[in-house]
């Protein structure tokens, strides 16, 4: 075995352990085959054992790692860390957590989300908008990346604060919850969003067929 296989096996026993430890952290030494819930606390209080090794997959399509959750300060919103001043925002309907006991590692989450109203910033956001929030305001993505704010009443800039905030808001659609080292994440043709056409059922049922026999059989 030479040193990359070497490294990328270690890498995959790395996040193995990570997801598995997070298993347990939520559920004990019995996680239960299939749960969900619907209170944004609750899924909070699940997801926030998972915000390491992770790799979501949004609507339509696209994938991240998430770093945090918090609850919104309405209690009606989730708030993902994607990095030290951006945000994932979406409006909980139902999580959705699917064991898979042969394979740890291919268990996952999958959060369908509620319709949520559009910031109104653009003229066209149906399923997600990328907006930058100021005191709890939200404008065009644009000031983010030109760094002015507006203009003072002298003509002079106003630079954007810098405790300014980017956020992707999810309209619609599924968040589909998965380790980064899940057939899932490794397989190409699974990020164009049809997570988003499935149930968590039929989500697991192609799992469990792509586990290899010795996996499926044990």
């Amino acid at each position: 075995m030479d040193d990359v296989a070497r490294q990328q096996q270690e890498y995959q026993v790395r996040l193995n352990r990570i997801w598995t430890e997070a298993i347990k952290s939520a559920f004990g030494d019995t996680p239960p085959a299939s749960t969900s819930w619907q209170d944004p606390y609750e899924c909070w209080q699940v997801l926030e054992h998972f915000m390491l090794g992770n790799y979501s997959f949004l609507p339509p399509n696209g994938h991240l790692p998430l770093r945090g959750v918090h609850v919104h300060e309405d209690g009606k919103r989730l708030l993902f860390d994607l990095s030290e001043s951006g945000f994932l925002e979406a409006s909980p309907a139902l999580l959705h957590f699917e064991y898979i006991a042969e394979a740890p590692i291919e268990s996952f989450f999958l959060l369908d989300l509620k319709a949520m109203r559009s910031s109104e910033v653009y003229e066209n956001a149906e399923i997600d908008e990328q907006v930058v929030r100021i005191d709890g305001e939200d404008y065009e993505y644009g000031l983010w990346e030109h760094g002015v704010w507006h203009f003072d009443e002298e003509g002079n800039e106003v630079p954007v604060p810098e405790d300014a905030k980017t956020v992707l808001r999810l309209l619609s659609g599924k968040v589909l919850i998965v380790s980064q080292g899940s057939m899932w994440n490794h397989t190409n043709e699974t990020w164009d969003g049809r997570h988003t056409r499935m149930s968590a059922s039929d989500i697991r049922t192609i799992i469990e067929r792509s586990l290899p026999a010795s996996s499926s059989s044990s």
